[in-house]
């Protein structure tokens, strides 16, 4: 193939074009990162929070685009580095444009939504962010009431005092070896 000659990016977009998936690789490997720094700096510009989506995924997109494309003939008019580059650079932009636009969609909060990044205070607060807290470590005496109320239901539908003694140890956390040695040590 073309590219087996000079290694050009030239004669790996000739072997792209009829499917090689070696020329593929060698140009993912050689644009990945400059088309992930483009996606950056396009998304950095349109929102001030990062999605469900990244640059990576920008980038990954895009030349997934331009690889189905090749070999389809979409883009037949490319024939050197300049213009790979060039339709690269567009469909990348695009990509991430099209990220901005999913995030403002009225569905996901129209671009209002704000995660818990966004909640951090100052520098000096304790491991965990703002909903650790608001959630608590410890159970609320309602809840472990409820809890309790209802582990004894579950209990008492057993009927069998074995039964309930190991359903207790299990929920305790005593595996299945630990009941045996108990099992034997009580004897």
């Amino acid at each position: 193939m073309a590219s087996e000659a000079g290694g050009s990016v030239t004669g790996w977009i000739g072997d792209l074009k009829v499917g090689d998936e070696a020329a593929a690789a060698q140009l993912w490997q050689r644009y990945f990162e400059s088309l992930v720094r483009l996606a950056r700096g396009v998304l950095a510009t349109h929102r001030a929070r990062r999605g469900f989506e990244d640059e990576e995924d920008a980038a990954l997109s895009a030349f997934d685009s331009f690889c189905a494309g090749s070999a389809s003939g979409r883009f037949a008019q490319v024939g050197d580095r300049h213009d790979f580059w060039r339709l690269l650079v567009v469909i990348t932009a695009r990509k991430a444009l099209d990220q901005v636009q999913r995030q403002r969609r009225l569905k996901r909060g129209g671009g209002k939504v704000t995660d818990e990044a966004a909640l951090i205070g100052a520098a000096g607060e304790e491991a965990g962010g703002p909903l650790d807290r608001i959630i608590g470590r410890e159970p609320s005496p309602q809840f472990a009431a409820i809890f309790a109320e209802e582990v004894r239901a579950r209990l008492d539908q057993l009927g069998d005092d074995t039964l309930r003694k190991i359903a207790l140890r299990k929920m305790e956390g005593t595996s299945k070896s630990e009941r045996s040695v108990k099992k034997y040590i009580k004897k």
